[in-house]
């Protein structure tokens, strides 16, 4: 009997995880981890022999990608729901495309407050000063996060995550969800507001939504000029949410006073990317989510939702489950 294959992109200490060593009793694993992640033609050219694929936002399984794989029955997402993947095409191949839910919210939370910190402290400008030689400037205008106030736009499990967090700043939060119900909000002493009420109140604008065709480009110039020039823009979610462009814009003119970034509109981003450059801005590479805690629980989790699907069972999170019910018939 043939066994299964599983392709593990982006995988971490594969040799010391048990849940690892499990899912090769019944299946053969393939690690595969290169910097930047894969093109769509180094998928084509690498998923033909698998059976399963565990994948980062960092790998766009195309419908081109999709097509080269015969054998695929499954493909799990780490973290997020997986806005990189065809979901027509699997669903039309029959392939179960799934994900790991609520895995990363703490992680998110915890670099999100860490990047309104270091903007509030001037962590990095104060640490160059250091390198170089220098003392502690007499008006450094560093200040408090107790006080401000915090405008989060996507109030699922990662902004809700961040309201629990932040609970001992004294802020006040504000928040625009559109699914979010008045009562679901007030469990995390939030307030619902409109997206220009949000934008133009808040000190800190924090983004926690998904990225989808509704949501694209959903911060432009034309928000960013809503908001106070002394207000800070943070996103761990998706780069795609804001109009790069448009901040650049906005952080150079001083529409705004800076930025936290930890995701990008082209992922890994150009090394030329402006934004690199502003001292006004703090980035990190897509990291948010990344600590060693979550990584762990992400990838047990996806692996069972692998070894559920390669046993013939069903998986807990799958997006298209009508893949499932088509099964049954």
């Amino acid at each position: 009997m043939t066994r299964h294959r599983v392709l593990l992109l982006e995988a971490k200490d594969e040799e010391r995880f048990d849940f690892f060593r499990q899912l090769s009793k019944v299946a053969e694993l393939a690690f595969e981890n290169k910097e930047g992640g894969y093109r769509e033609e180094d998928l084509v050219e690498m998923i033909g022999p698998y059976d399963a694929v565990m994948i980062t936002s960092q790998h766009a399984i195309t419908s081109r990608v999709i097509a080269a794989a015969p054998k695929l029955k499954v493909i799990v997402k780490r973290g997020a729901k997986p806005e990189n993947v065809d979901y027509e095409a699997a669903t039309k191949r029959g392939i179960i495309v799934s994900w790991t839910p609520g895995v990363n919210y703490v992680a998110v939370a915890e670099h999100t407050v860490m990047l309104m910190l270091c903007i509030a402290k001037k962590t990095i400008q104060q640490m160059e000063r250091l390198r170089t030689g220098a003392w502690r400037e007499s008006d450094a205008g560093l200040q408090e996060l107790c006080g401000k106030t915090v405008g989060i736009v996507g109030l699922g499990g990662i902004g809700r995550a961040l309201c629990r967090m932040l609970g001992g700043f004294d802020v006040t939060f504000l928040a625009y969800d559109p699914y979010i119900s008045p009562a679901q909000a007030k469990e995390v002493n939030v307030n619902l507001v409109s997206l220009k009420e949000l934008l133009r109140q808040s000190d800190y604008v924090t983004l926690h939504a998904a990225l989808t065709e509704e949501t694209r480009h959903l911060i432009g110039e034309k928000e960013l000029s809503m908001m106070k020039k002394t207000a800070h823009f943070i996103n761990t979610a998706r780069g795609g949410l804001i109009d790069e462009s448009a901040l650049v814009k906005a952080l150079k003119e001083g529409e705004i006073a800076g930025a936290g970034l930890d995701v990008f509109e082209s992922e890994p981003p150009e090394h030329e990317n402006p934004l690199f450059h502003l001292p006004n801005v703090v980035v990190t590479p897509h990291m948010a989510g990344w600590s060693d805690e979550a990584v762990y629980r992400e990838q047990e989790e996806a692996t069972l939702e692998i070894k559920l699907v390669l046993k013939g069972e069903s998986p807990r999170y799958p997006i298209n489950p009508e893949v499932l019910e088509s099964r049954k018939l």
